[in-house]
């Protein structure tokens, strides 16, 4: 009987624990890990999606250690799962040249975008312009390059502050800011956005209480659902007696601004990212510092949430 399903999940809730805000496993910690336990599963692990996925994230962790020898093992890996036959040779050798760019071999690099480039002249120009660039320059007739520059949210207007929010959670970067536009060929920020950016900033301490609150209420409901065993519990889900608790399980990442407008102010949504479900994350829909919803990452973001509260509300 194959040994393989068990040992990825394994890998898998322990790439969990390592993205876990206090986690104190090393990098080292985690390839040592995956090396081990990779070596345990049998042949049955190139069958299993996930497995594709750590193999990428092996070679990811040796370009970052600049380990070149390791990095190629684990793209020769990764060439044994049978995922990899989705793809052509040419996005293969392509995401092998960009690996070992990134990684500081330059010469390998230039030997797979060559590989790429004469299968599918044009696809190396549609990938990073690191990688299309440095090719580039090797070509016997260069192209003549064009960079269209994208526009963000960013240019007309500022992420709000959130102090209070950076303190609770002890992290120092600001949580990104975006609004949800209606129609995308208008997307003019409106007063009403405006005054939300505005509430939110001012009340910011309350609406991050109503927050915690919110969630207080459901998680020993949420804990039953997930059903960690004993061992993973304290990991993931930990017991919660206060709000307080949280600041280690929960990270705000978005901030949404909606369009959907009641009393001149936006609904809000908050994605964050939690501990005990990495892949969906947190979600929650506000107006004002009332909560409208909670749930999984995409409560967040769905305007008809709002849409239905605001009807409830007339």
């Amino acid at each position: 009987m194959s040994n393989a399903a068990n040992i990825i999940e394994e890998i898998s809730t322990f790439l969990d624990k390592f993205s876990l805000k206090k986690n104190t496993l090393t990098t080292e910690d985690l390839i040592n890990f995956i090396e081990e336990k990779w070596a345990e599963a049998d042949d049955e692990k190139y069958n299993i999606y996930q497995a594709y996925i750590i193999a990428g994230r092996m070679s990811n962790e040796y370009i970052w250690a600049k380990d070149f020898p390791n990095m190629m093992r684990w793209l020769e890996i990764n060439d044994r799962h049978s995922a990899s036959d989705r793809n052509p040779d040419y996005i293969k050798n392509y995401y092998k040249g960009q690996c070992c760019l990134e990684c500081g071999n330059e010469e390998k690099a230039l030997e797979y975008f060559y590989l790429c480039y004469n299968e599918n002249p044009d696809y190396i120009f549609t990938r990073a312009p690191f990688c299309y660039e440095f090719f580039n320059k090797h070509l016997e007739n260069p192209r003549e390059l064009t960079r269209q520059e994208e526009e963000e949210y960013d240019d007309f207007f500022e992420s709000p502050a959130l102090e209070e929010w950076q303190s609770f959670f002890d992290e120092e970067k600001a949580v990104q800011c975006e609004i949800l536009f209606d129609d995308e060929e208008e997307e003019e920020i409106s007063e009403e956005h405006e005054n939300g950016i505005d509430y939110l900033e001012n009340n910011q301490k309350e609406i991050l209480e109503s927050i915690l609150t919110a969630l207080l209420k459901v998680y020993p409901e949420w804990k039953k659902r997930y059903d960690y065993s004993e061992k993973d519990k304290p990991d993931f889900m930990p017991d919660v007696t206060e709000t307080k608790d949280f600041a280690n399980l929960i990270s705000p990442t978005t901030v949404y601004i909606t369009s959907v407008f009641k009393d001149d102010l936006p609904y809000i949504g908050f994605l964050f990212s939690c501990s005990w479900d990495s892949e969906h994350g947190l979600g929650v829909m506000t107006h004002k510092d009332r909560i409208v919803e909670i749930g999984g990452a995409d409560t967040a973001f769905l305007t008809w949430i709002a849409e239905e509260d605001m009807k409830k509300k007339e």
